[in-house]
C-alpha cells in the first residue's frame, strides 16, 4: 500500500503592513514583519495565531513553523500540527506587492490504491 499526497486549495496568504498573513479556513495566523524578510533569507520562523497576538498585547505563543521547503520551490507551514503549503514564487509576490495573494494549499496523505487498475482491452485495441 502506497502513500499518495493531495493538495487542497483552503487559503491565502497576504502581505498585511509588512507582515505575511496566512487566512486559513479556520483561522487566521501571520508570520511578524521581522520574521518575513528571515524567512525568504531560508531561516524557519514562528507562526502565531492573530487572535492570540491581539489577546496578548503583543507576546503571543507560536502556533507553528515556517520555512523554506529543500528544493526551493515552496513555503511550508505547520500550524496546530497541520501541514500547509504555497509556491515561493507566489509568495515572494504576495511580499512584494506584484500579487493581491499566494495560495495556500492543505498537504493531506491518503492511501494509494490497494488494488491495481484492470484493462480488458491490449494497447492495439484502443481506439485513438
Amino acid at each position: 500500500m502506497s502513500q499518495e499526497t493531495i493538495f487542497e486549495h483552503i487559503g491565502a496568504a497576504r502581505q498585511y503592513e509588512g507582515t505575511l498573513r496566512i487566512d486559513i479556513k479556520t483561522m487566521q495566523a501571520v508570520i511578524s514583519r521581522s520574521d518575513v524578510a528571515r524567512l525568504l533569507d531560508r531561516w524557519p520562523v514562528d507562526v502565531f495565531d492573530i487572535s492570540d497576538v491581539m489577546k496578548t498585547a503583543g507576546s503571543p505563543s507560536p502556533v507553528g513553523k515556517a520555512w523554506i521547503t529543500r528544493s526551493g520551490r515552496a513555503v511550508m507551514y505547520t500550524i496546530n500540527g497541520i501541514k500547509y503549503i504555497s509556491p515561493l514564487a507566489q509568495v515572494r509576490g504576495a511580499i512584494a506587492g506584484e500579487r493581491k495573494y499566494a495560495n495556500v494549499s492543505i498537504l493531506r496523505e491518503v492511501a494509494g490504491r490497494t488494488t491495481p487498475v484492470l484493462s480488458s482491452s491490449s494497447p492495439a485495441e484502443v481506439a485513438a
